[in-house]
């Protein structure tokens, strides 16, 4: 232990040798932004540390420093960058195992925004193997972190581990958000033998990965959306196997674009829930209005123009 330790008045917070602390080995987040760092080293070097780490007594034989990180990674970096001596920590006991440590760094950083997604996600995937569950309230539960959050988790975690390390690479070309979007359509077609799981799947994934690099005809992780809203409406029809039809020509035909998934079935359905929807919001508001806001002469008009347009439509449904 160092002697270089001085309990400061509250007897909770310490001033310890920087050469003393290793990295916590299980910490989610593992990049760390140079230009945020640099800020960080900028502010200290003015005002110092003024928000203590948080570091637990080391027993184990690896690392040989006495103290291990639980909060404050950043800091610890920049002070060893400075060449400082010394910094302020709040010492606690050793975690007892593997998995509490995790929890503990869950419970400490979960609400912080500077936790990547799928390092976190990693981290989680040792809880629920540990606790031998992966419903949400649980693990929201132990970790402290949203049910949102580890619905994300989990759906990286779903895919098979051959994207990991695309998944890790920060700035990639291939985000988080583009394994999310996509997760709706492979997962639901995975269960058809042309994209079984996980040769199937990995070789549709491939395919999708190789078509938005190529920013051709498919260019924003959101226009998976668009498939999606196909692939609802052909598996209400009972077509699936229609859709996964249409991904494959989408997916070997660099050439084609969103076009492949607009069918004029589609599209008249869409015209009739487009219509019911402002059909009732016409109704609800013109309920409502006050007779006066819409007494003047264009209005008129184009009222007398949609009861018309609706008396003829009526007389052709009839």
């Amino acid at each position: 232990m160092n002697d270089n330790i001085k309990p400061s008045e509250n007897r909770t917070l310490f001033n310890i040798n920087v050469s003393d602390i290793s990295p916590n080995p299980f910490n989610p987040r593992l990049i760390f932004d140079p230009e945020d760092l640099n800020e960080l080293k900028k502010s200290i070097s003015k005002v110092g540390i003024l928000v203590p780490v948080t570091v637990y007594r080391n027993t184990k034989n690896h690392p040989k420093t006495p103290y291990i990180l639980l909060d404050g990674e950043r800091r610890w970096r920049c002070a060893q960058e400075l060449n400082l001596d010394i910094i302020p920590a709040n010492i606690i006991d050793e975690p007892s195992d593997d998995t509490q440590n995790i929890l503990y760094m869950f419970n400490i950083h979960h609400f912080r925004k500077e936790w990547a997604l799928f390092p976190t996600a990693l981290k989680l995937e040792t809880v629920i193997d540990k606790i031998g569950t992966d419903q949400e309230s649980i693990l929201s539960d132990f970790t402290g972190v949203s049910r949102s959050m580890i619905r994300r988790c989990k759906t990286l975690l779903w895919y098979p581990k051959k994207y990991r390390d695309i998944l890790m690479e920060k700035g990639g070309k291939i985000s988080t958000d583009f394994f999310i979007e996509l997760y709706p359509i492979v997962h639901k077609l995975s269960s058809l033998p042309e994209f079984s799981f996980p040769e199937g799947t990995e070789r549709l994934v491939d395919k999708m990965i190789d078509k938005f690099l190529e920013q051709k005809t498919f260019y924003d992780v959101k226009e998976f959306r668009e498939i999606r809203k196909s692939m609802g409406y052909f598996e209400k029809s009972g077509q699936l196997t229609d859709f996964s039809s249409k991904v494959s020509e989408f997916i070997e035909n660099n050439n084609k674009g969103l076009e492949v998934f607009v069918t004029p079935e589609i599209e008249d359905d869409r015209t009739r829930n487009n219509v019911i929807k402002y059909v009732s919001y016409l109704n609800t508001t013109l309920k409502d209005i006050n007779s006066d806001l819409i007494s003047d002469y264009s209005y008129v008009i184009q009222l007398q123009l949609l009861q018309k347009t609706i008396s003829e439509l009526l007389e052709d449904i009839d």
